[in-house]
């Protein structure tokens, strides 16, 4: 049996067990899944009221990817609307925030959907979120717990083995050869397999930068929280919109440098537009043609990343101009 690092083993599996059960113990009478699961049910209740109370058309309202946050101890929930306007028509989905504290909702739309209310604030937390509280001062805890541990783990070994130069070797040694034992390869740095060490580290870092060239490009993109879209973070596909969406339309075979100039045009009469030019002004039809030609550019294509924050900005000078 290999002492040494079935010692090791043991205490970092103590680490790990002693943090689990501070930080996920709760008494057998309550159930924790039941008890958030009640309070948030309640918090998104309260939500759908206060944003039914600002639409036009209440009953027409139907919500999408609600969930809720806390920021600064101030408890909110954000989310996505969608409803019928003035004329009766439905208009795509809509971000709003509603903070618990003061029981009150404000919606992103631009008065197409809901009463004239306060000005609209984003989400305190983008949906790809930070680590909750709880999970910082966990790993926190399992920072400072398995460093004392290890070290007293090899504080052991070194009681235990012969002090001089004796069969079994000496310390480093002794650690060298449980570490090749343990990870299947030799210490960086060690005199044997130097040569192999390094060329696994460079084949690693190869993966390590094509892994941190696909961590650029978010998931999906999901229809129902275009609120979420960044024009700097490409998602690894173009959103899929409904049959009967106007940019779910067939689109004239273009280049992928054509898409994004014909988008570049479309912004460049929205720019004079706003500075005075009315006849320069892009109708509804036209920024939606510009976006249907964006997205028959490939998400393989290099100029991806352009066709996509040209897409979100022509989205969005389309809700401005409805």
């Amino acid at each position: 049996m290999n002492f040494p690092a079935a010692l090791i083993s043991a205490g970092l599996g103590a680490a790990f067990l002693a943090a689990e059960l501070t930080f996920y113990y709760q008494p057998a009478w309550i159930n924790p899944d039941y008890a958030l699961g009640l309070i948030f049910s309640m918090r998104h209740s309260k939500a759908r009221t206060a944003v039914s109370r600002l639409l036009i058309n209440p009953q027409s309202a139907e919500f999408s990817t609600l969930r809720s946050v806390e920021e600064n101890a101030a408890k909110y929930v954000c989310g996505a609307v969608k409803a019928k306007d003035k004329s009766g028509k439905y208009v795509d989905f809509r971000s709003f925030v509603y903070t618990v504290a003061t029981d009150s909702a404000r919606i992103d739309d631009d008065g197409l959907i809901s009463h004239r209310h306060g000005a609209f604030r984003a989400c305190p937390i983008s949906p790809e979120d930070k680590v909750s509280p709880d999970g910082q001062s966990m790993v926190k805890a399992i920072e400072k717990v398995v460093p004392s541990v290890v070290s007293s783990a090899m504080s052991t070994i070194g009681t235990q083995m012969p002090a001089g130069g004796g069969s079994g070797g000496s310390l480093e040694q002794q650690v060298g050869h449980m570490a090749n034992q343990m990870t299947g390869g030799p210490l960086p740095g060690s005199s044997s397999g130097s040569g192999s060490y390094s060329g696994s580290a460079s084949s690693s870092g190869s993966k390590s930068g094509s892994a941190g060239q696909q961590a650029n490009l978010s998931s999906n993109a999901v229809l129902d929280n275009e609120s979420g879209w960044s024009s700097d973070r490409p998602p690894a596909a173009w959103p899929t919109f409904p049959l009967d969406h106007p940019l779910a339309r067939s689109a004239p075979k273009r280049t992928a440098g054509q898409a994004i100039a014909l988008a570049k045009k479309i912004e460049d009469r929205w720019e004079q537009a706003k500075s005075g030019n009315a006849k320069a002004r892009p109708s509804s039809d036209e920024i939606q043609e510009a976006c249907r030609a964006l997205l028959t550019v490939s998400p393989k294509d290099s100029k991806f990343p352009k066709a996509w924050a040209a897409f979100v900005r022509l989205r969005k000078i389309d809700r401005e101009t409805a």
